[in-house]
């Protein structure tokens, strides 16, 4: 009897040991995608493609472009209108253009990846947003093979709303988004965490500049360390480890040095506030002389005539 139970347990080690070692060695297909916030010309998709690439192990990422108004990096009115469509995505959930196309997307790379692969889906600022509304569309069976990791987004995504195979969102605690996100302000009011059980869908980022603008952005040090870390999980996961090892040998030492990227659309948004700070200025002084005046207040100063001895 004792045989025949040993027997047993060797055989169970063997097939765990297998199953392990197939897992590790043909593991899951997979597809990396990514959409971008607003101030997005077609020309900047190209740099963050490649630093996300280059962090994720050297594999293909395709990119969802979120389409601007802008119609060059000096059109402030094009800005101006990014910043509304992203307000009717956030407080209307208005299904626009773009979140047909991220659907179509989606489901592209799913087709891709098969019945048994994963998406990896990034989501950055208005993109998260437009994720959201886009998760809306699609089917639980989709959405169980599809990971989702958002930064600084205009919308929460969790595992209580959306059947995702993963969820996490991050957030700089100083992000200007916040301002728009009540979800995500709650969770760092109770406690830093948000979700179903133990897991935490939001993580709150300290600081790595102190400029709440900077920290915005994708590519800039706050997000980055963190897109990074999920660059080292996904590579653990998803790379054979002929894959890890070409990584090490090759792309590591690349990733490595990538501790900042000029982001082209928050130096627009810094521009922006700017602008908008002195014409604030400029109509405030406007409005105060005119009432001054209106009123008969207006500040005058008589001549002092000096008598001469």
């Amino acid at each position: 009897m004792r045989a025949i139970f040993r027997f047993y347990i060797v055989v169970a080690s063997v097939l765990w040991t297998a199953h392990s070692c197939s897992g590790k060695l043909f593991p899951r297909r997979t597809k990396l995608t990514w959409v971008n916030g607003i101030a997005h010309l077609p020309e900047h998709m190209s740099d963050p493609t490649f630093v996300i690439s280059t962090i994720f192990g050297g594999v293909n990422v395709d990119y969802c472009h979120n389409p601007s108004s802008m119609t060059s990096e000096s059109d402030y009115l094009g800005f101006v209108k990014d910043g509304i469509q992203a307000s009717t995505h956030v407080m209307m959930g208005r299904l626009t253009p773009e979140v047909d196309l991220l659907v179509e997307h989606l489901r592209n790379a799913l087709a891709q990846v098969g019945r048994n692969g994963r998406v990896i889906h990034i989501a950055h600022s208005q993109g998260s947003v437009i994720t959201w509304l886009a998760a809306q569309r699609l089917k639980p069976e989709e959405c169980k093979r599809i990971e989702i990791i958002s930064f600084g987004g205009a919308a929460t995504i969790c595992t209580s709303e959306f059947p995702f195979a993963r969820c996490i969102n991050y957030y700089a605690v100083n992000d200007p988004i916040l301002n728009v996100v009540p979800s995500a302000v709650k969770a760092l009011k109770s406690g830093f965490s948000f979700g179903d059980g133990m897991q935490q869908e939001i993580i709150f980022l300290a600081s790595r500049t102190g400029d709440p603008v900077t920290d915005h952005g994708l590519l800039n040090p706050t997000y980055l360390e963190a897109l990074v870390w999920e660059g080292q999980r996904y590579q653990s996961l998803f790379l054979s480890p002929l894959g890890q090892m070409t990584s090490a040998a090759f792309v590591g030492p690349l990733s490595s040095t990538v501790t900042w990227f000029p982001n082209f659309a928050y130096e627009m948004t810094r521009r922006a506030v700017v602008a908008m700070v002195r014409i604030l200025t400029l109509l405030w002084e406007l409005v105060r002389v005119t009432f001054t005046r209106l009123l008969g207040k207006e500040e005058r100063y008589d001549p002092i005539f000096l008598k001469t001895l």
